[in-house]
């Protein structure tokens, strides 16, 4: 009790130190804490969750091929990958036993606007319909997945309702909100689309739904389009049935009424996905590569985890070392000026023992409370903190993190304490009769040095 009681009254005689060393303590604590949690939350989305996928797979230009693109020379259709081209990609399928879930298909061209009835958003450098196939782009789509993965961007239905793929309405679309606005239409009107190789063969459509994107446009597919046709706004989305209707679309053709085929291979699994990649890439003509829409967007959607575990990777590194070096300094300066004190306590009669020990509780005492104070915050605040952070992902903490910390925290408390301690061995004989001497002239403030 004796040796808590002058433990307590140094700590309160040193309010601030003793402050200090605790709330370096507590930061200590919560930030590995943190850290741990980020890192578990992480490791789930890279490696659990994203093993879990059940990706399709899509065969689409490179960047460099698309970057060669001219929208008024009707040559450049001679680039798209046909039916057999895709069967040729279901057969790596076949011959690898690859396990498929499904096959969807979208495909594209462009469409003329008519006389008298809706009117395209114009483009920055707009050519007449005869070199380009029309304004408009009309897409299809043989199922909702299959629009999800629209590679103009995703959207969302703001007004109406969704595509009809079960045949239900066959003249249904979807237009987008700046089409609907430039053209005052709204779900339940009626235009009229013309072919891109001849625009006396026309088709009515109803206004299903107007859309919104969700995302940015690429560069080239928004308001800097040059052509009205390349502007997304202007695509017009339809079931695959409503676009077969009209029959414009030709595979053999040679002008704008070629089909863009896109034909996505939905796997169960990424080892599916990863085999059929690797096979696949042998028989992919030149300018086109295998991507995942599924995987890419997966990967947009945990960025934010995977980009807080970085910065909390290095920002743990730097903590704790910055933590450890100021708790071993204000440890030290606690007891390096302290030598009178311990010569006096010893020709007192206080043993070598029981004034480490009040050392060790000097040290032991606020390090101890911060520990426990930032484990308990840590248990917490993570959580939130992390979904703040982490754009709403979950940071849980788990028992065995804080038992985690927990030991290596109270492993380092104890370390901090012997260093404490120490100070009373290193106080040599010499200093020990000097201290004697001292008390007995009655100068042992002047005689005892630390």
């Amino acid at each position: 009790m004796f040796v808590l009681k002058n433990a307590w009254g140094q700590l309160v005689r040193h309010k601030l130190r003793t402050a200090l060393i605790l709330v370096i303590a507590l930061v200590v604590a919560f930030g590995s804490l943190f850290t741990l949690s980020v890192r578990q939350a992480n490791t789930t989305a890279t490696v659990t969750d994203r093993a879990s996928l059940a990706p399709g797979a899509i065969v689409r230009m490179t960047a460099d091929q698309q970057a060669k693109y001219d929208g008024t020379d009707s040559s450049w259709v001679k680039n798209y990958l046909t039916t057999d081209t895709y069967n040729g990609y279901y057969a790596v399928v076949t011959t690898a036993n690859i396990t498929l879930a499904n096959v969807a298909a979208s495909e594209s061209f462009p469409v003329r606007q008519t006389s008298g009835s809706i009117q395209a958003i114009a483009g920055k450098s707009d050519a007449d319909a005869s070199k380009t196939g029309g304004e408009f782009t009309l897409k299809a789509f043989t199922s909702v997945n299959t629009a999800r993965d629209n590679d103009l961007g995703s959207y969302k239905v703001v007004k109406g309702k969704h595509l009809s793929y079960s045949g239900k309405a066959e003249k249904g679309a979807l237009i987008s909100q700046a089409l609907a606005s430039k053209n005052n239409l709204k779900v339940g009107d009626k235009f009229t689309i013309a072919s891109p190789s001849d625009a006396k063969k026309t088709t009515e459509l109803v206004v299903r739904g107007i859309y919104e994107y969700t995302d940015e446009a690429a560069a080239g597919h928004g308001s800097d389009a040059k052509l009205a046709k390349d502007n997304r706004d202007n695509a017009i989305y339809v079931a695959y049935s409503t676009m077969y209707a009209t029959e414009w679309a030709n595979e053999k053709a040679s002008d704008w009424s070629k089909p863009d085929l896109s034909y996505v291979f939905e796997f169960s699994s990424m080892s599916d996905y990863n085999k059929f990649v690797k096979n696949v890439k042998k028989t992919i003509k030149a300018g086109y590569e295998v991507s995942s829409p599924t995987i890419a967007k997966y990967e947009q959607k945990i960025k934010p985890i995977v980009s807080l575990n970085e910065r909390m990777n290095t920002a743990s590194i730097a903590l704790l070392a910055a933590g450890g070096v100021l708790l071993l300094a204000l440890v030290l300066l606690s007891v390096w000026k302290r030598g009178a004190e311990i010569g006096a306590a010893l020709v007192c009669g206080v043993t070598r023992g029981r004034m480490g020990w009040q050392l060790m509780l000097e040290a032991f005492i606020p390090l101890l409370v911060g520990l426990g104070l930032g484990l308990l915050v840590g248990g917490f605040a993570a959580k939130p903190l992390g979904a703040s952070l982490a754009t709403g992902y979950a940071t849980t903490v788990d028992g065995g993190m804080i038992w985690h910390v927990g030991w290596i925290g109270l492993a380092c408390v104890l370390v901090l304490g012997i260093v404490a301690a120490l100070r009373v061995c290193c106080f040599g004989p010499k200093k020990l009769f000097a201290a004697r001497g001292g008390v007995a002239s009655g100068t042992a403030s002047e005689e005892v040095q630390a």
